[in-house]
């Protein structure tokens, strides 16, 4: 579902280095500093780094998760990303519970940020 006229590839790629940063730090696997780090490194050198940053309509987060288990690297049901211990300590996992990708895409949208998260709402907007 690629769309070169909404983001260009390396755009994504850098909204996917962030949301795999932090979603690693949700998961316990990172330090939530080193996706601070990323996110704030990213901002500095204007790349976008987060769902917000996407122009457009976002589809909601099970939309999302939809998405995600279509792609080619999906086997079997089971999801695969490349997630992270650090700051250049990235790995392969597999089997990643559904369950936490949803829970993550949904305080991670957009739409979330702005009614449930008023601050990082706030945060997000002016940095």
């Amino acid at each position: 579902h690629y769309d070169g006229a909404r983001l260009v590839h390396g755009e994504g790629v850098a909204i996917g280095m962030a949301l795999a940063h932090r979603f690693s730090a949700r998961l316990n696997l990172a330090s939530p500093d080193d996706a601070e780090r990323v996110e704030a490194h990213l901002s500095a050198v204007g790349l976008p780094w987060r769902m917000a940053d996407i122009p457009g309509e976002l589809p909601d987060a099970e939309a999302l998760l939809s998405f995600i288990t279509q792609d080619k690297k999906v086997s079997r049901g089971a999801l695969t990303f490349i997630l992270t211990r650090g700051i250049g300590q990235s790995f392969i996992a597999k089997d990643v519970p559904p369950s936490e990708v949803l829970s993550f895409l949904k305080m991670s949208h957009p739409a979330a940020l702005k009614t449930s998260h008023p601050e990082r709402s706030k945060r997000s907007r002016s940095g």
